[in-house]
């Protein structure tokens, strides 16, 4: 069995967009910065659990690289 088949849906996107955050904004403390925005992203989510995860990830970062 794949790695790819054991991963929960969506984790790929998800650290692709935190990963990209990370080297863009490059912070000296970086489990802090990524504790943030992780953060902001379930704000950003608005409590809708049901959101695609790919999509609430990838709409938030075109939302983080406007601020």
């Amino acid at each position: 069995m794949s790695a790819r088949k054991r991963m929960p849906y969506g984790l790929k996107s998800l650290v692709e967009c935190m990963s990209r955050a990370a080297l863009l904004e490059q912070p000296d403390d970086i489990p802090g910065f990524l504790s943030k925005y992780v953060e902001e992203m379930m704000q950003f989510r608005g409590g809708d659990e049901l959101r695609d995860t790919k999509e609430v990830a990838f709409n938030f970062q075109e939302q983080w690289g406007k601020f």
